[in-house]
Formats: structure tokens, sequence, C-alpha cells
């Protein structure tokens, strides 16, 4: 459904060098007026948000907020996040450490989780005194660069962890759209419906990034009170196994805020190679699903754990599989 009125965007190319301001109501008439604005001469193009997250329909598009920053890219290709030009911030805010030609050429031809782990323990050094302050008044430079009207460290951090549920979500659906040739269409319709309700009454799990959300609720947050995040280890493991631990406080500082676009909620049973094709598999006996579990595996951290780059494996997660949801 577009919105009935339009909405100002900032979109940018891959390289970030132009910038312009279009009013669109739908996701198509943004790629036209993009394609026209950047006189694109192809028409086949995506668009990304600053942190990789794929905008691929009008429904995720229309839960933008108004002066969010896109990059268009062309289909198939990718734009660098913002956790990949932390070069730049880290200099700007550490100009002693890269003065070196040396080191400057070392970042950039060591692997990308090896520039992380090196970036972390560059902002170890800078002052988090300010990790206690909340609101955009008291800390605005953590704000800086964030085109949001979030007027709280919470409020955008809630916000980006629905971010990341509503993209499982709409991959999940993609996913199953995908078969749909061979599913019935009224029960993945009415699955589809199940999930996206309870989504919606948790309020896409905002929660689990919010330092504020109180401990006692069935499902925590992710942090302690003061916002410091600690890695859950890899999917096979039971606990992170660097020492010291991988942790990181985005409150602290815009710095971490980056850093932590970097961090992964990782299903231990893997979504697209185990959860759809089970829930396929159910479809397509017409047969009664486990909805609770389905929803459980898919978008909790009953299956999910928040992971340091380092230890999110993307290999097979070979002894994790998910099981039947069929229940009658």
């Amino acid at each position: 459904m577009t919105m009935t009125t339009a909405k100002g965007y900032k979109v940018t190319d891959a390289a970030r060098k132009t910038r312009v301001g279009i009013a669109v109501k739908s996701l198509e008439d943004l790629k036209k007026k993009t394609i026209d604005k950047f006189k694109l001469p192809h028409a086949d193009i995506n668009f990304q948000t600053p942190d990789g997250t794929l905008v691929e329909s009008d429904e995720y598009f229309q839960t933008l907020p108004p002066q969010t920053l896109l990059i268009w890219v062309k289909r198939g290709e990718r734009a660098e996040t913002d956790a990949e030009l932390l070069y730049k911030t880290i200099r700007e805010v550490n100009e002693e450490y890269l003065s070196a030609g040396e080191k400057v050429q070392e970042f950039f031809t060591e692997k990308m989780k090896t520039k992380v782990f090196k970036l972390a323990e560059v902002l170890k050094g800078i002052d988090s005194d300010k990790v206690a302050l909340s609101s955009r008044e008291e800390h605005p430079e953590w704000f800086e660069g964030l085109d949001t009207r979030s007027k709280s460290k919470e409020d955008y951090m809630f916000r980006r962890a629905q971010d990341r549920i509503r993209t499982y979500y709409y991959k999940t659906r993609e996913d199953l759209h995908h078969h749909n040739r061979h599913l019935p269409p009224h029960q993945l319709n009415r699955l589809l419906a199940d999930l996206q309700s309870k989504l919606k009454l948790n309020r896409y799990h905002g929660h689990l990034f919010d330092r504020r959300a109180a401990p006692s609720e069935n499902q925590p947050p992710l942090c302690d009170h003061a916002g410091l995040f600690r890695c859950m280890g890899r999917w096979d493991k039971v606990k992170c196994l660097y020492e010291p631990p991988h942790r990181i406080n985005p409150y602290a500082s815009r710095e971490e805020r980056i850093v932590f676009q970097t961090w992964n909620l990782d299903h231990q049973i893997e979504r697209s190679r185990s959860i759809v094709p089970v829930i396929c598999e159910g479809l397509g006996q017409e047969a009664c699903l486990d909805v609770k579990r389905i929803y459980e595996d898919l978008f909790t951290p009953r299956n999910m754990k928040f992971v340091h780059i380092v230890c999110h494996d993307k290999g097979a997660h070979s002894t994790k599989k998910a099981e039947s949801y069929l229940i009658c």
C-alpha cells in the first residue's frame, strides 16, 4: 500500500559523491525519480540503507522515516556500509594512530574482520564518560550523521533492532513466495499474516537493543542497563572463546555506534538453509503448523545469538537443523 502523501528522502550513489532530496509516495516512484535525477541509462536498480539493509519491498519502504538516506546500486551490486567506511571516522577521532603511512597501508590491505578487530582496539581509548547520557541535546556528537528524528539513543537503538527483525521477516516472506507455485496460497498467506501480527504485537522486538527495557520481561534486552553488549559466541559454541570476550557499548560514542553495525544477530538453526525449507515442507502437506515455534526460530533469541563479526560463521550450520513444524 502506498502512502497518501509524499515524503522526502535523501538519495545518493554508491560512492556517496552526490546527494539528492527526492519526495515520493512509493518505492516504484523512488526508482523512477532516482533514474531521472541521476540520469541513469539503466532502470534496474535497488536501494540499500547505510547499514547495508536492502529495501526490496514497498511495504518495508513505507516503514522508513522521512529524510532516511538511501543508496542506489545496480541490481546484484552493493555499496559499502558505514561500518566499511570506518577508516574516515577513526582518522577523524584518532589522527595520531593512523599518522604513519605504513599503518594506513596495513589498514587497507587486511580483511574486513581484522580491520574491525583493530578498530575495536582503537575505540577502547576513546573517552566514554558520556555513555549514561541519552538525549540529542546531552550528547549531540553521538547523533552526528544520522538521518533520524530519534530524540534519544534508546529510541534510535530500538528502531535499529526493529529494522533487523523486519529484514528477517521480509526475507522469509520473499523466500516462501519464491516457492509459492508449489505451496497452497491460503495456508502461506495465513502463516505470513500470523507471523506479522505477532511481530506487530511485540513491536518487532525493538527492545533487544534498548537498554531501558525491563530485565524482567520474557525477552530482556541483549545488553545490560548501561548498554553493554557481550558476544554470545559462534553458533556451535556456548560462549565467546576470545580473551577478553568481545564486547561493545554503542551508547558510549558515535564511533562505537558505527562499529556496532558489524555485529550480527546470527540464527543457530539457519533461516534460509533450514527453517524455510522445513516450513515449505509442512505447507506442502497442507497440515497444521506450530506458528509459535516458527516465530521463535525466526525472530527471537531462542534461536539467535548476538555475535561479533569475528564469531559470525557464514558456513553451513551442519549440526543445527530445524525439526518438523507439523502439529496435526
